[in-house]
């Protein structure tokens, strides 16, 4: 379980910075990222409970995790069940609770192809979009929009969007891998603009004694 999250939280490493726009988009789709993106550039801090599911159609298996994402622009904390995600902007602390062990690197958010800070404007990096149509869910309504990387080399070939019409939030992600690992991001509870303090973003080695560091920066 631990390799599979992991790949996948790099892959998503899911939703604020992305600077780069859509390409070609309808003008259905075009409109409804405009709302989303003006909605979410309101907040200066995010936190968001969301589910995980990763299902992999070459081994059959399913992994479903619950976690919490927190964002205050480029800086961002994951926890789940079994680890933690810690980044400022620059560097990023990996802890896995179970061995006691921290892994340090360097974070380049050009380097990533999807990153958790991105999770909910993912669709400003480098994609062409559709709008799929409207459903019902829940007595909301729920706008599905696809979207095509530009660059046909990554390693997912869709991306898929669920938008609440009313709030202009994304609701759900799905990432559709070529080798057959899918992962779904649902969001479960939303709050914005809470105080978060910078450090809140930064691995407290104190906190965790014994902890085993693994320092991949000096490598």
């Amino acid at each position: 379980m631990r390799k599979n999250i992991t790949i996948t939280l790099s892959l998503i490493v899911l939703f604020i910075v992305g600077s780069q726009h859509l390409t070609a988009q309808d003008a259905t789709a075009n409109r409804i990222l405009g709302k989303v993106s003006a909605t979410y550039q309101t907040y200066k801090t995010i936190k968001a409970g969301f589910s995980i599911t990763i299902n992999n159609s070459q081994t059959k298996s399913k992994i479903k995790q619950n976690g919490t994402l927190y964002l205050k622009g480029k800086k961002f904390k994951i926890t789940l069940s079994d680890q933690e995600i810690y980044c400022d902007g620059k560097t990023m602390w990996t802890y896995f609770k179970e061995e006691n062990e921290v892994q340090i690197t360097k974070f380049d958010a050009n380097a990533q192809d999807i990153n958790p800070s991105e999770i909910f404007t993912i669709y400003r990096k480098g994609f062409n979009s559709k709008y799929v149509g409207e459903t019902l869910v829940g007595g909301k309504k729920i706008q599905k929009i696809e979207l095509t990387p530009i660059n046909k080399s990554k390693p997912y070939f869709k991306v898929k969007l669920d938008i609440d019409k009313a709030s202009h939030k994304v609701v759900n992600m799905s990432v559709l891998n070529k080798n057959g690992v899918n992962a779904t991001y649902s969001i479960k509870s939303f709050q914005a603009n809470l105080t978060m303090n910078d450090t809140f973003f930064k691995f407290d080695q104190k906190s965790k004694p014994g902890v085993v560091v693994i320092d991949l920066t000096k490598s």
